[in-house]
């Protein structure tokens, strides 16, 4: 709580999947509370350089972690203490106070070795949890557990179509790598929203806009109809999407079976473009992309080529959430993960390769 108003805070992952799931469960919890006086206020997370700067954040309670990282403060006692302020003010109606919440789908929600997917709702009694690592999306994680976490079937139904959108964004479902970058679809025009690069736009307020447009009202239409700015973030990213190709055909490499692209050293970078290596490869089963940002810092991403897949053996095995976790500070899925390095650890990319093709 703040002050003397009754807030639910809300933690999510600063991307489509995170923001489509913040809408959804912020509409449950409006439409379940907001008649005892809460309101909502979403927070768009990221990991920085290191975990670490998210276990130390300080969070709010009461809340809900939303397609990310469990904070350690969902395992304090002294910080579910806090509930007994807000019942002292709700006449000690418990069904008037919302719980607190971890919903999360990556293999690397947890930092835990003791918490696993299995035991997670044991060892957080009184947190509405639920880790399924077999999820594709948080908000399909909630729509195929609504009855176990409380959500109406109707609220499911009327963002149905969204969901559907946020599998396929996460999923990187689309029908080929072309379709990845039709900025006709509804599907990559969300996702291009959330993800908007546009330097005069501040991500945090445009991300916080959107969910809030998403919880008002579940039509990608009205969504895109509530904001003129949006047309114009449209025009400007498709028009870098032309760039990104030109730079990506520029300094992309292949190595057996994996493009990389580093942009490390190189005056012109355009920001990643996660597809793009598959435009010029098609039949490379990973990319890699390395690209420089403030104070010497770069970010390093990889994923699996979604329409080249690799078949068999250790290649099909390997978890790549796993392995940015241990050696970049990040995580993911087994399919595709994030993390930063020193631009200068040129040689972590190399062992990264060596993983993936070993």
């Amino acid at each position: 709580m703040q002050g003397n108003a009754l807030v639910y805070h809300i933690y999510s992952h600063a991307d489509a999947d995170g923001g489509i799931a913040a809408a959804l469960f912020a509409r449950h919890v409006l439409d379940t509370y907001g008649a005892h006086g809460w309101k909502v206020d979403v927070h768009p997370v990221n990991h920085g350089p290191s975990q670490n700067d998210w276990s130390l954040k300080d969070i709010q309670w009461p809340c809900a972690i939303l397609d990310f990282t469990l904070h350690p403060l969902l395992l304090s006692e002294r910080f579910h203490a806090r509930r007994q302020n807000a019942l002292a003010r709700l006449g000690g109606d418990e069904t008037k106070v919302p719980p607190c919440a971890w919903i999360d789908h990556h293999p690397t929600g947890s930092s835990y070795p003791f918490l696993t997917a299995e035991n997670a709702s044991e060892i957080l009694p009184g947190v509405l949890t639920l880790w399924d690592v077999d999820a594709i999306s948080t908000p399909g994680l909630l729509r195929t557990h609504h009855v176990r976490l409380g959500l109406p079937r109707a609220l499911i139904e009327t963002y149905e179509e969204i969901i559907d959108h946020a599998e396929i964004i996460d999923g990187a479902l689309y029908a080929t790598a072309e379709a990845a970058h039709d900025f006709a679809s509804p599907t990559v025009r969300l996702q291009t929203l959330f993800s908007s690069s546009h330097p005069c736009v501040d991500r945090n307020s445009l991300y916080r806009q959107i969910v809030r447009a998403l919880i008002r009202e579940a039509r990608l239409e009205a969504l895109f109809d509530t904001d003129p700015i949006y047309a114009g973030l449209l025009d400007y990213e498709q028009r870098l999407h032309a760039r990104q190709l030109t730079a990506y055909a520029r300094v992309t490499r292949r190595e057996g079976n994996v493009a990389i692209a580093n942009f490390v050293g190189e005056t012109a970078n355009e920001g990643l473009g996660r597809f793009l290596p598959y435009l010029l490869f098609p039949d490379v089963e990973y990319a890699v992309h390395v690209l420089p940002k403030a104070k010497g810092m770069a970010t390093v991403s990889c994923g699996i080529n979604p329409w080249n897949k690799p078949k068999t053996g250790d290649r099909a095995e390997k978890h790549l959430g796993n392995y940015f976790a241990a050696h970049f500070g990040g995580g993911g899925h087994a399919f595709v993960a994030g993390g930063k390095i020193q631009e200068a650890d040129v040689a972590e990319i190399d062992r990264l390769i060596d993983f993936i093709r070993a």
